[in-house]
């Protein structure tokens, strides 16, 4: 396994696969996805800043809306999960994992952990043919969240989807919220998510809190410089 950068305008991201070769056609079909969504901006302007779900019917585009009507947030909620999902999904390959600012989507024939940053813990993925894993934070990052948490995290097989979700999680939890405050909320919101998503996990100071099936959580030690960051 290797790992990769790549940053292009806003995109920056971290790629890991077995080859150049993949590595290559990964960014690729990033490229590809940023483009199009490009045209759609430079048609319409308002998709890229309205923050209430959007009709659109376009090439790739159309997942951001799909995905910003389940959430109840804005088409550009999902623009990293969008890009990340779609490179995964069209590259021939049994493992790839791209990390785009936060939002993951990956297959992998192994095991493979994943860090939930800035705590100590970490998914373990078992082999998956596609599984995205996006985070939106409210203190890390230049994402936008009208939230407070360290990390929002949904894990559904739909990177779109769980990008839309991760930003709604995120905008939620307040800014005094305690352990009891973000359980509820958590609870609340899984009602509305749980048809489209596998599991959601908040963390804020010293709570974690998740609902739903997410993958198994495990101590590991994780290394901020492999961290994909602006």
């Amino acid at each position: 396994m290797r790992r990769f950068r790549f940053r292009y305008k806003e995109t920056i991201a971290t790629i890991l696969a077995e080859s150049e070769e993949v590595f290559k056609k990964a960014v690729e079909l990033m490229l590809y996805a940023r483009e199009k969504i490009e045209e759609k901006i430079s048609r319409d302007p308002f998709f890229s800043i309205t923050y209430s779900p959007y009709d659109c019917s376009e090439e790739i585009v159309e997942r951001m809306c799909r995905a910003s009507k389940l959430a109840g947030v804005g088409p550009m909620a999902a623009v990293a999960g969008t890009i990340a999902g779609y490179a995964v999904e069209k590259v021939e390959a049994d493992f790839v994992v791209v990390d785009n600012g936060g939002d993951i989507a990956l297959k992998t024939d192994r095991e493979l952990l994943v860090g939930i940053y800035p705590t100590n813990l970490a998914f373990k993925i078992e082999p998956t043919d596609f599984l995205a894993i996006c985070t939106s934070s409210g203190k890390i990052g230049h994402s936008v969240s009208f939230g407070y948490a360290d990390a929002a995290t949904v894990i559904a097989k739909d990177a779109s989807v769980a990008d839309a979700f991760a930003t709604a999680l995120g905008n939620i939890v307040g800014e005094k919220d305690g352990k009891k405050e973000i359980e509820e909320k958590i609870e609340e919101f899984w009602k509305k998510a749980k048809s489209y998503v596998e599991g959601l996990l908040v963390v804020k100071d010293e709570v974690v809190a998740f609902a739903g099936k997410i993958p198994e959580l495990v101590v590991a030690k994780i290394d901020p410089d492999v961290i994909t960051k602006g």
